[in-house]
């Protein structure tokens, strides 16, 4: 695959000496045909901190011909990747179509998904930046001031210690992580999230994994509803239609879109569907509805661990290859069984702390029990501040208000 194009880079590294730009590159998963060649090119390079001479390559590996006056090396390197593209994307046509010939459309799916999951990270590349260019960076302020008077700044959350914290909002690229025990109200708080953003303009788009469209429709128009319409009643259908349809003219029709994805079906729901369903409705802002019962890419672990810490990477790169804020939500595992009423430390996330480690920010909360008090704080925050604040939560009118500490009122 490739072989003429593989030699070409090395004969090209070699006249060049400019090994880091394959090191930036990945190649070394394109080095099919050549692979011990490169290896020997890495070894020699890690011991003596020299690339080798190409005359060395063909006296170590005799049946390796070196190209005369061999192209520019990222011009070569740009060709192997072109190449190494075109025929992998070739031969994952050909498995699915073999397995669809086969009536297992599941199988073709899910070898299509993987094998392009693998092929992102060929096209990745690292990015450079001098910090002593001062017209880069009077450029990148310019930019940043005329986003901001367009009005294209992150997404406010309507709590002002949240937006204090994330002073310029819940930004694209971001990954976000909502980190509590279970039946704290981590689903409720990303939807009131969501609806904040749909307020201002946005398009929000959840995947539940554990609820039904409709039942996250009837949180959502709870929480629009803000005291309109009990959740109790709404869930049992007992609404009056025609009351219904009016409150919805004012308060839905003519509104950004609101996309909700469940898996209710039953199917896996991985990054690549993520990424799927972002190409599809163009959403301003995700949230997973939760992170430990998506599958990584791959779909292969059994191990609950190494999943977590796959779908941590896979969900940060999706954000920033979309341009997309994605917001997680995780469960915490209590050190004290008993305990399930205090906020979470970043190092409890179930089964992996990677996507603590991974996440631009994460906000953690708990609840005493029975009260809608949510006690909520900043465990991480790369683009703010570390903070903490109250909220009275009540769920069945879907009132969310930012409160004092409830220890000042007593």
């Amino acid at each position: 695959m490739g072989m003429r194009e593989e030699v070409e880079v090395i004969s090209s590294v070699c006249e060049n000496k400019d090994i880091h730009v394959l090191f930036e590159n990945n190649v070394d998963y394109m080095m099919q045909s050549c692979g011990d060649v490169w290896d020997f090119v890495k070894e020699y390079y890690n011991e003596t901190r020299q690339v080798p001479p190409s005359d060395l390559l063909q006296t170590r590996f005799r049946d390796f011909d070196t190209v005369q006056d061999p192209a520019p090396t990222i011009y070569a390197v740009n060709r192997l990747k072109e190449t190494f593209l075109d025929e992998s994307l070739r031969t994952t046509v050909r498995k699915a179509a073999q397995f669809l010939q086969d009536n297992q459309s599941g199988k073709a799916l899910n070898t299509m998904s993987a094998d392009i999951s693998s092929l992102a990270r060929i096209t990745a590349r690292v990015r450079d930046l001098d910090v002593t260019d001062v017209d880069d960076a009077l450029q990148y302020f310019e930019k940043t001031r005329q986003s901001a008077m367009n009005g294209d700044i992150g997404i406010r959350s309507g709590i002002a210690a949240f937006d204090l914290c994330l002073p310029m909002g819940i930004a694209k690229g971001q990954l976000g992580v909502l980190l509590a025990y279970p039946a704290i109200g981590k689903s409720w708080m990303a939807l009131f999230l969501a609806v904040k953003a749909w307020q201002n303009g946005r398009v929000p788009m959840i995947l539940s994994l554990e609820m039904t469209e409709q039942e996250v429709r009837n949180r959502i128009f709870t929480i629009i509803g803000n005291g309109k319409w009990s959740h109790r009643a709404i869930s049992s259908g007992r609404v009056n239609n025609d009351e219904f349809k009016e409150w919805a003219e004012g308060n839905l029709v003519d509104k950004p879109p609101f996309k909700i994805v469940s898996n209710d079906g039953g199917s896996e729901v991985t990054p690549n569907v993520v990424r799927a369903k972002i190409d599809q409705y163009k959403p301003d802002i995700v949230f997973i509805d939760y992170l430990q019962l998506m599958q990584d890419n791959a779909g292969t672990s059994s191990n609950e661990t190494v999943k977590i810490k796959n779908l941590s990477r896979e969900l940060k790169l999706l954000a920033i290859s979309e341009q997309v804020p994605i917001i997680a939500i995780a469960s915490a595992t209590p050190d004290d069984a008993s305990d399930l009423e205090s906020v979470p430390q970043l190092g409890q996330v179930a089964w992996s702390r990677q996507i603590a480690y991974d996440a631009d920010w994460v906000l953690a909360f708990g609840r005493k029990q029975n009260t809608g008090v949510l006690e909520v704080a900043f465990r991480k925050n790369r683009h703010g501040f570390l903070g903490d604040f109250y909220i009275d939560a009540d769920f069945d009118s879907g009132k969310f208000e930012e409160m004092m500490d409830p220890a000042d009122l007593l």
